[in-house]
């Protein structure tokens, strides 16, 4: 479980979310969960928006 993108998310849907970046309702929530992880420009992307380091939003992939 990725907490720190899951508050980004805030009260935002997962489809809100996904729609922002380009990639479907289900694509976010396997992001959420570490099923999955999203390209390295999109993770940038996410960190820039959310004014967090990409090892706090994912710290599966870099920890």
């Amino acid at each position: 479980m990725r907490k720190a993108l899951i508050a980004y998310r805030g009260v935002r849907s997962q489809e809100t979310m996904g729609k922002l970046f380009g990639v479907s309702q289900q694509t976010w929530s396997a992001w959420e969960v570490g099923r999955a992880t999203p390209p390295a420009k999109t993770m940038q992307k996410i960190a820039k928006m959310s004014k967090q380091s990409i090892e706090t939003l994912f710290p599966d992939i870099f920890n």
